[in-house]
C-alpha cells in the first residue's frame, strides 16, 4: 500500500467517520434450531444434542418441538439451538429494531441454514423450515417490515444436496414456505423457485442481490450415485389433516409432493469438472444484474450463505465458480459496497484482491458473520449493519448471548425457571443479550475494501490486535488459535495460493512496504472502554490532509489523538 493511497484512505476516513446513517438493517444467519433438543444426550456423539429415538437415523419420528430442557434452557456449547434460543433472539432483534426504527427505514436479511445438523429425515428438516420461518414471519416481520432470505446447505435435504437443474420439487416447497408467510412474491419468488436467487431494492438506490451460493460449493451431493438406505417412517395420527395437495406441510403447494424416507449411507460429491458451468445460468443473471444496476446508478450489497474462500483447510467453491465469481466482483468492485455471507458460524473477514501484476490491494469487502448456534463452540449472535444516506455501509454492530452465564443465573431463579418450562421466557431471557462490538469502535477503521487491507497489514506485525479479533471471531468463547491460518484466508481466495501461503508460513508477495505500518496506527483495543477508536496519522500526511480539505471544503481538521506506539512483537517471518 504506497504512500499516495494512504493518504486518500486517510482522507477518506476522516470524512466517511463523521457521515450520517440513514438506515439499518439486520443480519441473521445459522439458526440451525433443533426440535428435539436434548442438552443431556449427544454432546460428545456428532456434535449434535437431541433425544435418543430422533438420534437414531433408522427411523423417522413424528415431529414435535421437545418440551423445554431442564438444564442448558437456552442452548449448550458444541449443541444446535433449542427453541428457547430461538424465541429469546427474536425477541432481542425486536427490541433493538424498534428503537432503530425510529432513526430511519430498516430491513433484514436471513443468509440461510434453518434445521439443525444431521436430522434422520426429510420430514423432519421440513417441518423444522415451516416452524422457523413462521416464527420469523411472526415475530420479525411487523418490526423490519421486510425480511431477505437466502438458501444455506442445511436447508436442503440431506445437507449439500442441491440439484444442478432448476426447479428443483425440494427447491420450489421451500420457496412455497417463504411465501406462504409473506416473505418472498413477485418476481423474486420465480428465481428463487429456479435456483434460490433474487434482486430487490429494500431501499431506492440499494439493490441488494442474493445468490445461492450453496450449489457452487465443493460439496454438493450427487443424490444418484450417493449409496443410501430407507429410514422407517412413523407418521403423525393427524398427518393427513395436513393441507395441500399431498404435501405435509400445510399451505405448501407442490403438486405430487411425497416425503422421500432415504437417507445416506455413503456420500458421493459431484465432481467439480463435471458440473453444468452455470447452474440455473445465475452467474449470467448475476452478470446481467450487476449491469442493471450501473445503469441505474444504484450501490450494490452481495449476500449468499457458503462465502468464497477457505473453510477448516478446504476451499468452499469449485474453482471455475471462484474464478467466475472473482471476476464480476472485479469488474464491478466500484458498484458493490459489500458482501456478507454467513455458514462458518464464526465472526470473519477477508477480501477480494486485484489482478494486478504490480502492487495487488483489495478492491472488495467479504464479512463472514457468527451465526445463531453454538454448535461451533460460539456464543449466539447477529449484527445490526448501518448504512450512510449514499448507501456507504458505515459499520456493523454485533450483539451476542453469553450462553453459559446466562444458563447458569437462570437456574438460580425458581420464577424464571419456571416460565421457561411454560414457554414464556423471551421477554426475560431477551435482556440476556448484550452489545458485543461495534467494529469501527473495536478496530478504529469502517468496512470498505482500502480499510480492510490496512488493517490487515496492521495484524501482521500486532499479536494482540489479531488476538483481539479472534475473540470477537469466537463470539468471546475459545476458538482456535492458529493465527497464520486467519492472514492466508484474508489475502487468498484461492485454494492452491491459500494452501501454500500456509505452508510457507509467511505471505506469497513480499512484505508491505513500513510506512503501511509506521504511517498509520489504531488504537490499542480497550475492552473496559468502548468508545470510538480513532485513526493515528503520520504528521507529514497529516498536513497533506490539512491542506486538501481546507482547499476544498474551508473546514477544520481535527487532529485524532495519538495511541500509544505499535507493539514491536512480530510473529510473521516476513521474506
Amino acid at each position: 500500500m504506497g504512500t499516495s493511497r494512504l493518504v486518500l484512505l486517510a482522507f477518506g476516513l476522516l470524512a466517511e467517520a463523521h457521515k450520517k446513517v440513514a438506515y439499518r438493517f439486520v443480519q441473521l444467519t445459522d439458526i440451525h434450531m433443533e426440535p428435539f433438543y436434548n442438552p443431556h444426550n449427544g454432546h460428545n456423539k456428532g456434535d449434535v444434542c437431541r433425544v435418543d429415538e430422533a438420534f437414531n437415523k433408522s427411523q423417522c419420528i413424528p415431529f414435535r418441538i421437545e418440551p423445554e430442557a431442564s438444564i442448558y434452557p437456552f442452548g449448550r456449547l458444541n449443541c444446535d439451538a433449542p427453541h428457547a434460543l430461538m424465541r429469546s433472539l427474536f425477541k432481542h432483534i425486536e427490541t433493538v429494531a424498534t428503537e432503530v426504527k425510529k432513526k430511519g427505514a430498516l430491513f433484514g436479511i436471513f443468509t440461510g441454514d434453518i434445521p439443525s445438523h444431521q436430522l434422520s429425515c426429510q420430514r423432519h428438516q421440513g417441518k423444522t423450515i415451516e416452524f422457523v420461518v413462521s416464527h420469523m414471519a411472526k415475530n420479525l416481520k411487523p418490526v423490519l417490515g421486510k425480511i431477505y432470505p437466502l438458501m444455506g446447505n442445511n436447508d436442503f435435504f440431506p445437507n449439500y444436496n442441491v440439484s444442478l437443474e432448476p426447479n428443483s420439487a425440494w427447491q420450489e416447497l421451500v420457496a412455497s414456505i417463504y411465501e406462504a408467510n409473506g416473505l418472498l412474491g413477485g418476481p423474486q419468488l420465480e428465481t428463487f423457485k429456479r435456483g434460490g436467487f433474487y434482486s430487490a431494492e429494500p431501499v431506492k438506490g440499494l439493490k441488494l442481490i442474493a445468490l445461492n451460493t450453496v450449489v457452487w460449493s465443493q460439496k454438493v451431493l450427487d443424490w444418484e450415485s450417493t449409496q443410501t438406505k430407507e429410514v422407517v417412517d412413523i407418521p403423525a395420527v393427524d398427518e393427513a389433516t395436513w393441507s395441500g395437495p399431498n404435501a405435509p406441510i400445510p399451505v405448501a403447494d407442490i403438486s405430487g409432493w411425497s416425503w422421500n424416507t432415504d437417507v445416506v449411507s455413503h456420500k458421493e460429491l459431484w465432481p467439480c469438472e463435471k458440473r453444468p458451468r452455470d447452474p440455473y445460468g445465475q452467474l449470467a443473471w448475476l452478470e446481467a444484474e450487476l449491469r442493471a444496476a450501473r445503469e441505474a446508478k444504484q450501490r450494490v450489497v452481495i449476500a449468499g450463505h457458503v462465502p468464497p474462500g477457505n473453510k477448516v483447510g478446504d476451499n468452499n467453491f469449485c474453482v471455475q465458480y471462484l474464478r467466475d465469481l472473482t471476476r464480476l466482483v472485479r469488474e464491478n468492485a466500484d458498484l458493490i459496497e459489500v458482501q456478507i455471507y454467513g455458514d462458518h458460524s464464526n465472526d470473519e473477514f477477508r477480501m477480494v484482491w486485484s489482478d494486478d501484476k504490480g502492487e495487488a490491494h483489495a478492491v472488495s469487502s467479504v464479512l463472514v458473520s457468527a451465526g445463531v448456534t453454538p454448535r461451533k463452540h460460539c456464543n449466539p449472535s447477529w449484527r445490526l449493519f448501518e448504512v450512510t444516506e449514499d448507501h456507504r455501509v458505515h459499520d456493523f454492530t454485533q450483539y451476542y448471548l453469553p450462553l453459559v452465564a446466562t444458563d447458569i443465573v437462570w437456574s438460580t431463579k425458581p420464577e424464571w425457571v419456571k416460565l421457561h418450562r411454560e414457554g414464556k421466557d423471551e421477554l426475560l431471557s431477551s435482556k440476556f443479550w448484550r452489545k458485543q462490538y461495534s467494529f469501527r469502535e473495536q478496530y478504529g477503521v469502517g468496512l470498505s475494501p482500502p480499510e480492510l487491507e490496512m488493517l490487515w497489514v496492521k495484524m501482521q506485525s500486532s499479536p494482540k490486535l489479531l488476538k483481539d479479533y479472534l475473540a470477537q471471531m469466537f463470539s468471546q468463547t475459545v476458538g482456535v488459535h492458529d493465527y497464520f491460518d486467519y492472514i492466508c484466508d484474508m489475502r487468498y481466495l484461492d485454494e492452491e495460493e491459500n494452501e501454500e501461503c500456509y505452508k510457507r508460513g509467511r505471505l506469497l508477495s513480499a512484505a508491505p512496504p513500513p510506512v503501511a505500518v509506521e504511517a498509520i496506527d489504531f488504537a490499542e483495543v480497550d475492552h473496559e472502554n468502548t468508545g470510538p477508536k480513532y485513526v493515528q496519522i503520520h504528521p507529514a500526511m497529516l498536513g497533506s490532509l490539512i491542506g486538501c480539505l481546507l482547499i476544498t471544503t474551508g473546514s477544520t481538521l481535527y487532529l485524532f489523538v495519538r495511541s500509544r506506539a505499535a507493539s514491536k512483537d512480530v510473529y510473521l517471518q516476513m521474506p
